[in-house]
């Protein structure tokens, strides 16, 4: 089988490419950076430079695919330019999906994110919930706006359906789109990390090598028109931090405080960002997220795939190994 990927450079499409061209299958990777082929490097992955506003390198790299993974997203809760949002993540969606309908392709698989279902109530989201609240920002709309574009077009018989990855963290090249790992990495250095006294609030965290298997599990199983969650264990952040301290460093510091100097932080963040295009080391979107319960059910994809959630303990244990030795180099 020959797969095309579009942000085969990030963090979640690099090992994807590789997982596939491991299994060997083929694999084309449209990829923008150059430098990305290093990361990428296998006989069974051929490059094509290019991206999701090109319908030309799109074509090109799609030939003789049967299966296209759309994972390309401009997956930040900030840029410069919100427009940004809308052009890759809907007109870009817009644009693969179009060529895949006139190449033909067998099965379409479009990465989203949990986070166009928004935060739970008292029981974990599953992929009927409703949402509830308003969303938080521009890259939230855009990712759900992107699903609505891809039903639609099942609806009248394209072969797509909808994988929503939760919080990822894991083994990986360096990326914006993992906190998690982002955390760990800061822990590690420093030795101590701030959190918000409310650290009850409570995340799903889904390892990426479950992720990933979630994507192909889609590929061979999904039914068309579906949306299927690939997550992990729901963890409150309080649990997430012990988990990650008593690994890293026991004597360490998880100091709590309260959440309006966050705020006031956040503001000022977002004020050097508006004005001077500094990019913000926090938003007020991602404080008034930190006070949200953002709990998922995977039943449906463990039912109907096969997914599988590797135990939270062991995957914490496995990103922590990964990312201290990578520090080391």
């Amino acid at each position: 089988m020959k797969s095309f990927i579009t942000g085969a450079s990030g963090y979640l499409g690099q090992r994807l490419a590789i997982k596939l061209a491991e299994n060997g299958e083929k694999v084309h990777a449209l990829i923008r950076n150059p430098k990305a082929v290093k990361t990428l490097e296998h006989p069974n992955i051929k490059f094509f430079f290019g991206d999701v506003l090109d319908n030309i390198s799109i074509k090109t790299a799609m030939e003789g695919c049967e299966t296209v993974f759309h994972v390309a997203a401009l997956a930040r809760v900030w840029t410069k330019n919100s427009d940004d949002f809308y052009k890759i993540n809907v007109g870009g969606t817009s644009n693969v999906i179009r060529i895949s309908q006139e190449l033909n392709v067998s099965k379409f698989i479009l990465t989203s994110s949990t986070g166009t279902i928004g935060p739970s109530l008292n029981l974990p989201n599953n992929e009927e919930t409703p949402r509830w609240s308003s969303f938080n920002n521009d890259y939230e709309i855009s990712k759900s706006l992107a699903d609505t574009e891809l039903l639609k077009h099942a609806a009248n018989g394209f072969p797509g359906l909808i994988v929503m990855p939760s919080r990822i963290f894991g083994p990986g090249i360096a990326s914006p789109s993992s906190g998690v790992n982002r955390i760990i990495i800061g822990f590690i250095k420093k030795g101590f990390a701030v959190i918000p006294k409310q650290s009850g609030v409570i995340g799903n965290y889904g390892f990426i090598e479950d992720i990933i298997n979630g994507h192909i599990l889609a590929r061979d199983k999904g039914a068309i028109g579906e949306k299927y969650i690939l997550g992990g264990e729901n963890k409150t952040l309080g649990e997430l931090f012990e988990a990650i301290k008593n690994r890293v460093n026991k004597n360490g510091l998880v100091l709590k405080i309260p959440v309006w100097p966050l705020s006031y932080y956040s503001l000022f963040s977002q004020f050097l960002a508006d004005r001077f295009g500094i990019e913000p080391r926090i938003t007020p979107d991602l404080v008034k997220r930190l006070g949200q319960n953002s709990a998922f059910d995977c039943s449906k994809a463990i039912s109907q795939l096969g997914y599988r959630i590797t135990p939270f303990e062991e995957t914490i244990e496995t990103t922590i190994r990964f990312l201290s030795q990578s520090e080391d180099r």
